[in-house]
């Protein structure tokens, strides 16, 4: 029984992943970037909220695409 608790437990422990705020990808780029292809390839769900920061941050600071000039 110990051992199938420590187990559940280690999981539960080394599957959790940080929660970054929606201002932590905007100060971040290379975060925001990192996290962006993540939730499009289906690596993390896309109902997650750093899926849901990554694309609050990206609505506030303006994408590329839209605004050429968002980080320079």
């Amino acid at each position: 029984m110990k051992k199938i608790l420590m187990l559940i437990t280690a999981l539960f422990l080394f599957g959790c992943e940080k929660t970054y705020t929606v201002s932590d990808f905007e100060n971040n780029k290379e975060l925001l970037d990192e996290y962006n292809k993540k939730c499009q390839n289906g690596e993390i769900d896309g109902d997650s909220l750093n899926c849901k920061n990554v694309f609050d941050a990206l609505l506030s600071i303006g994408t590329p695409e839209r605004d050429p000039n968002a980080w320079k």
